[in-house]
């Protein structure tokens, strides 16, 4: 994948994660889970750096976001 229009044809609920430049998320495990990733399409490089629910990626928005809760 070349682009995160691309990558969006095979993950539909990809989306950015605006707090962090290159990072996107993406719903898994029916809509239960979601995979937050580094991704470099230039370099054709991903790293994932979380996978949790969607309470957990609440509290890691709010993280970054600067409202550190909890």
């Amino acid at each position: 994948m070349k682009t995160p229009d691309e990558l969006k044809l095979l993950f539909p609920s990809l989306d950015n994660f605006k707090y962090k430049d290159k990072w996107y998320v993406i719903d898994i495990g029916g809509n239960t889970l979601r995979l937050i990733a580094f991704i470099e399409f230039i370099g054709g490089k991903c790293f994932i750096k979380h996978t949790v629910t969607h309470a957990e990626y609440d509290h890691i928005t709010n993280v970054y976001r600067g409202k550190k809760k909890g």
